[in-house]
């Protein structure tokens, strides 16, 4: 790297979530300082290489094809510059150049560059991964999440997995009314037995395409999760289900933050009192600076109505917060409070209530979504899919 933009573009893009497990070495220079350094060594898998300022079209097609002698067949380059030339763009890809990136370019524009290399065509489309988090105890967090899992399954007809991460004291299968099997801990101790027939096996069918892993629910289990056997759970659930949720504890520790911090989207619920207020503020903080590239957190304001004094306005739980909420649900006793009570979900009992009319809205901000590049987990540890750069060039001779 020589200028300044392409520096800024790589760091930004190599502090983001879906590049985090893959190991950055700069160097100063160009191809020819590239070719230089790999005379004698084995290039790596990925080599980003900025096209020196100033060097005409065929002057860099030249050093380029030098590069490539040089290099190891599994190397994948992508190469940035400011020509902005769709010839030479062309020549690129004849090269067997991954992509080139003309700059400025936006970070995401080189993370998806980047994931396309370990992008396995084999699998299907990964799902989406939704983590759900309260402020404070008594926020609905569990109810809002098992409503949602509920509207996901119901409008898009897609598989979707509830994982209710609050070992010992999740109640998941009570706003299901449901008696399943202990799940969620047998794959976070042995998260390679998730297969196929996964979902069968140790998750409790709740309706049509929705599965609930339940937590054990007793005070003799530990709350700690290894964060190394969730993510590896949580990228295998994505290569079964559409959607893939995430009922979080109220504990905060690194591996609820990792899970926030990797999710494709985080919902906080949130209720009007000052406890909410400091612990949201803190929350927001903190994802909106871990998750700069990835779309803002869903705020979710629960329960409006329910204390009878010393409640925040909304108004002022905004400004205390800086963050404007999402949505926000009255508490209605006719509506989910009505359906807590019979175990059953808030459009089941009360379709046209406010609640349910809310949760609806909540469940197609998701379906809207674009869905996430599969490969996510695959980037930092995998080896690319895609044949390398000399590979591809001799492949085209």
């Amino acid at each position: 790297m020589t200028s300044a933009a392409a520096g800024a573009l790589v760091d930004q893009a190599f502090a983001d979530r879906r590049l985090f497990k893959m190991a950055l070495a700069r160097r100063p220079g160009g191809p020819a300082e590239a070719r230089s350094r790999y005379a004698g060594e084995t290039s790596p898998p990925l080599l980003l290489v900025e096209a020196p300022a100033g060097v005409g079209i065929e002057a860099l097609l030249a050093e380029i094809d030098a590069l490539a002698e040089t290099c190891s067949a599994g190397t994948n380059l992508i190469l940035l510059g400011t020509l902005n030339d769709v010839t030479l763009y062309r020549n690129l890809l004849r090269q067997g150049v991954a992509d080139y990136l003309v700059l400025p370019a936006p970070p995401m524009r080189l993370i998806e560059a980047i994931l396309d290399l370990y992008r396995d065509a084999g699998k299907r489309p990964a799902g989406q991964v939704i983590a759900f988090i309260g402020a404070k105890g008594g926020c609905g967090n569990t109810t809002l999440a098992c409503h949602v899992g509920h509207q996901l399954a119901h409008q898009t007809q897609a598989d979707v997995v509830v994982a209710d991460l609050d070992l010992p004291f999740g109640g998941a299968d009570l706003a299901f009314n449901l008696e399943a099997p202990v799940g969620v801990q047998s794959i976070l101790n042995d998260p390679e037995r998730i297969d196929e027939s996964f979902l069968q096996r140790f998750s409790g069918k709740v309706a049509e395409h929705l599965y609930l892993l339940a937590a054990p629910g007793s005070a003799e289990v530990d709350a700690a999760v290894s964060g190394v056997a969730l993510e590896t759970c949580v990228a295998a659930l994505r290569q079964q289900a559409g959607y893939v949720i995430l009922d979080l504890p109220r504990v905060w520790s690194d591996w609820v933050r990792q899970a926030l911090i990797t999710a494709d989207h985080v919902v906080v619920t949130a209720i009007p009192d000052l406890v909410a207020v400091r612990n949201t503020r803190n929350m927001l903080d903190l994802l909106v600076t871990s998750r700069a590239l990835d779309q803002p957190p869903t705020l979710v304001l629960n329960r409006l109505g329910a204390a009878r004094r010393g409640e925040v306005t909304i108004r002022d739980f905004a400004a205390a917060v800086r963050f404007a909420p999402t949505l926000t649900i009255a508490e209605e006793p006719q509506g989910l409070g009505l359906a807590t009570s019979l175990g059953k979900m808030v459009h089941e009992v009360q379709r046209g209530s406010k609640a349910a009319l809310a949760i609806r809205a909540l469940a197609a901000r998701f379906v809207s979504a674009p869905p996430p590049r599969p490969g996510h987990a695959a980037a930092g540890s995998g080896t690319a899919t895609a044949p390398g750069w000399l590979a591809r060039l001799l492949a085209k001779g």
